[in-house]
């Protein structure tokens, strides 16, 4: 499973009614690539982003 499809579910269960915004291309493995993908559609979002990526990392 790559990180962006850990992400993308993680998006979806805390947030689900953002997780549109918060979704990317399910083949990235890199979380700066996610962050900054994020981070274009908005700082508010990119924060969560950089939040959820954290909590990831926490899991591991």
């Amino acid at each position: 499973m790559t990180l962006a499809e850990r992400y993308n579910t993680e998006a979806r269960h805390l947030l689900p009614h953002m997780a549109d915004d918060l979704a990317v291309d399910p083949t990235i493995d890199r979380a700066s690539e996610i962050d900054e993908i994020v981070f274009r559609r908005g700082e508010f979002l990119g924060g969560m982003a950089c939040a959820i990526l954290a909590m990831i990392e926490r899991t591991k």
